[in-house]
């Protein structure tokens, strides 16, 4: 497999901040006060010029739900349920040991309920659950308000999954910028499942040769706009083999 690498600004860097939600999280599943909550200035100053892996939620970390690749956020939206791809976890938390500062990216509404809480903390919890690090001192989880159409639909995943195919690209595209062009964030490495999200990384100056893209899905699969394309015969591959033929042997220990 080729080797990839990640990470434009937003038409006003303020408004950009605005449109995006800065959470930090703590490891502790039972304290739901104080697990999401916007960063303060000091926190903000830990994060400036810090070398980070940006990552996809919803059909990167997570599986697709149906073998037609039906939206993966359909059923989190709706009942929390999402299954972990293959060694997703494992591959996060070594990125996360070598120095990385994690940045999870979702389509989710800031502003929706998911079974009785925010967006944030049910993606934090499950997260969690999963065994992906979210320490506050190095993870950072990215949210923005959506459109009461998406929020109040009925079908709320197909829904969002609408509004991201007319708009996810300059949506993830504010996201990465906010961060980048506010912290003085690396993105270095990228994780996606869409060529919408590969063009958002790409369209903020990612590299190319450090986006991957997992699944048998869209023009992703090959190769898209030269990032690399993780695939299998089965409907969702895991990080398996990606972690061995790149991941450990390639991906630099910011620590050493």
């Amino acid at each position: 497999m080729t080797q990839a690498r990640l990470f434009r600004t937003a038409a006003t860097l303020a408004s950009a901040i605005a449109a995006v939600l800065f959470v930090s999280a703590t490891p502790v599943l039972a304290d739901h006060t104080t697990n999401c909550r916007e960063i303060d200035d000091e926190r903000a100053a830990s994060l400036r010029g810090r070398t980070a892996l940006v990552t996809d939620i919803d059909g990167v970390l997570s599986e697709y739900i149906n073998l037609d690749y039906g939206p993966t956020n359909g059923a989190f939206l709706d009942k929390g349920v999402a299954y972990a791809r293959t060694d997703a976890a494992l591959m996060i938390n070594i990125y996360h040991r070598r120095g990385y500062l994690i940045v999870y990216m979702a389509g989710r509404p800031r502003n929706m309920e998911i079974v009785g809480k925010t967006a944030c903390q049910a993606t934090l919890d499950w997260l969690y659950a999963n065994g992906f690090p979210i320490d506050p001192a190095n993870t950072l989880l990215l949210l923005r308000d959506l459109p009461d159409s998406v929020v109040d639909a009925k079908d709320r995943g197909l829904a969002m999954a609408n509004w991201m195919g007319d708009n996810g690209t300059q949506a993830f595209h504010e996201m990465i910028d906010a961060v980048k062009d506010h912290y003085a964030i690396v993105p270095t490495y990228g994780y996606v499942d869409s060529d919408v999200v590969t063009e958002a990384f790409i369209d903020s100056g990612v590299p190319a040769d450090h986006i991957f893209s997992i699944g048998n899905k869209g023009m992703s699969r090959l190769g898209f706009m030269g990032s690399n394309a993780i695939v299998g015969r089965e409907t969702n591959p895991g990080y398996g083999d990606h972690i061995k033929t790149f991941v450990i042997p390639d991906v630099k220990d910011l620590k050493s």
